[in-house]
């Protein structure tokens, strides 16, 4: 497995910084956070800058982070169109970074508040992108998230089997499937199966109460944490990934309040290898 650093920890700074301490800290690669460093007015020059910055660096960039959620369900045909479009801007550019995916989700309704038509006019839209990215030998992950339609792992399956494409797949989160009470250890990696395209990790803590200024889902309050600090067990994910033989990236994306930056990013990367260590024969 190796280690990206998602640029929206850096979401204030120029790309040049975080992809300067993501190098002096040893990953292997970036995943872009769009809205902050490959925007969508970005031009010709621009993107070519973001290539540069991370050759410059020796990191790959294996994956776009759209940040863009399409709303399928509740958009008119106008406005998913105009996302249709905005995405294809990103497979251009994706294709021209070296990437081999791009992160896009649907956006809600949450599972309990969707009907059958709500799932049939997502995965139209998503089919048509996954098409277009297809052509350009990309594959569409979607980031298992609390709050809409992908929110379970069955609710994402059932999508993604009515998109039928096999460029599609899904993006495990432990910490936003926490939130949700979903379950994410060993048999998550199994039941998502050949659909696992790419991991994210971040801590997350669930408090007794609920505080000011924090997370709230579904009755409980939560915050994001440094890796180690929060409720969320990471290894048996890691050994589960290990024993598929899974090789791919796991983004460190931790965004905890009121940390530096750099701060964030070197302990993420040092809780990772860790637990890499950890969970090695006789570690």
């Amino acid at each position: 497995m190796k280690a990206a650093l998602f640029t929206g920890i850096f979401r204030n700074e120029p790309l040049e910084h975080a992809a300067r301490v993501a190098a002096e800290q040893g990953y292997d690669g970036l995943e872009l956070r769009a809205l902050s460093h490959l925007k969508p007015d970005f031009s010709p020059r621009q993107v070519a800058d973001v290539k540069r910055i991370a050759d410059h660096c020796g990191l790959s960039i294996p994956i776009v982070y759209t940040g863009m959620p399409g709303d399928y369900a509740s958009a008119t045909w106008e406005q998913s169109r105009r996302m249709i479009d905005t995405m294809r801007r990103y497979i251009d550019w994706a294709v021209e970074l070296g990437a081999s995916m791009i992160c896009h989700v649907p956006g809600g309704p949450a599972p309990e508040l969707a009907e059958e038509s709500d799932l049939d006019k997502a995965a139209h839209w998503l089919a048509l992108l996954a098409d277009y990215m297809h052509e350009a030998k990309l594959k569409l992950a979607m980031e298992i998230h609390h709050g809409g339609l992908l929110e379970t792992i069955g609710g994402s399956l059932a999508l993604v089997e009515k998109i039928n494409r096999d460029n599609v797949g899904l993006i495990l989160d432990p910490g936003n499937m926490a939130i949700a009470g979903e379950s994410y250890g060993a048999d998550a990696v199994e039941r998502i199966g050949r659909r696992l395209m790419h991991v994210h990790a971040k801590d997350v803590r669930f408090h007794p109460v609920r505080k000011d200024r924090l997370g709230f889902y579904k009755g409980r309050c939560f915050s994001v944490e440094l890796m180690g600090e929060g409720h969320v067990d990471h290894r048996p994910v890691y050994r589960a990934l290990s024993e598929a033989n899974y090789d791919g990236y796991v983004t460190l994306e931790a965004q905890p309040a009121g940390v530096a930056p750099d701060t964030i990013a070197a302990h993420e990367i040092r809780c990772f290898r860790s637990a890499i260590e950890e969970i090695k024969p006789g570690g």
